[in-house]
């Protein structure tokens, strides 16, 4: 995410193969709350959604570019993040490890009677 919103603060192209990786984010929890107030901030600013943004990314023939408004590449974001919850969430179930955060992963409109494991 921070890709995107470092690109679109200065006016520059997204290119998704120039992340960034901060080790500290996954090793600290205050750390990681800290990263997601400020993206959440950082999104708060964002005036135009449906700005058109060039993207570049490299998907295994060499990077290529397309526009995108910003509101799907924020979308793609948002997927991409749920493919690595689910990535992990298999990881651990292929490795036996029962992991539960009551709540979590449920619908805020399912009905609480109807979530298992809260």
């Amino acid at each position: 995410m921070n890709c995107i919103l470092n690109s679109i603060e200065n006016n520059n192209d997204i290119d998704l193969t120039l992340r960034n990786r901060d080790e500290t984010i996954s090793k600290n929890k205050y750390k990681a709350i800290e990263e997601v107030n400020s993206i959440k901030n950082r999104l708060d600013n964002i005036k135009n959604i449906e700005d058109i943004v060039y993207v570049i990314d490299d998907c295994g023939t060499g990077k290529i570019g397309i526009n995108y408004s910003l509101e799907s590449i924020l979308a793609q974001a948002n997927s991409h993040t749920i493919h690595h919850f689910a990535s992990i969430s298999f990881i651990l179930h292929q490795l036996n490890i029962d992991y539960e955060i009551k709540g979590f992963g449920y619908n805020p409109t399912t009905p609480i009677p109807k979530r298992k494991g809260i």
